[in-house]
């Protein structure tokens, strides 16, 4: 009696560990993975979080508009840790993989602060990017105002 109780729990156990197993979520592709990311660079500029924002720039980075990690990082930091209320919200977002790994991420987004009056409007945004180490990084990028 007790070895068919034993035999019994075992099977148990394997059904829960297979359904378990049936039923888990999906991996994220790597378009809906750079997606998450710009959403998530867009609440660390609303969070006053600038390390959200530059965890996702490579080290490599470069745009002809923001300039290299370093200067886009001056600029984040200017806007992100000033006073006043940051608003960041992605409008509209694409993303399609390219050969190599690289994401290309397109989108509009919108930027603004209260304290200065500081209103970037809507932003047109091309962003490459590439995962390393695990993480999903911008490797360049082209902004542009929406007109």
């Amino acid at each position: 009696m007790r070895m068919s109780r034993v035999v019994l729990l075992l099977v148990a156990v394997a059904i829960v560990a297979v359904g378990v197993w049936a039923f888990r979520p999906a991996p994220k592709s790597p378009e809906d993975q750079v997606r998450a990311v710009v959403e998530a660079m867009a609440k660390g500029a609303r969070d006053h979080d600038p390390s959200a924002v530059m965890d996702h720039v490579s080290e490599s980075f470069h745009s002809s508009e923001l300039g290299d990690k370093e200067e886009l990082k001056a600029y984040v930091l200017g806007v992100v840790l000033g006073s006043g209320v940051v608003e960041a919200r992605v409008l509209d977002s694409r993303a399609e993989a390219l050969p190599g790994g690289e994401v290309l991420f397109t989108g509009r987004l919108f930027l603004g602060k209260t304290s200065g009056g500081l209103d970037l409007g809507q932003q047109a945004v091309q962003a490459t990017f590439v995962n390393e180490d695990g993480t999903w990084r911008a490797v360049k990028a082209h902004v542009e105002p929406v007109r």
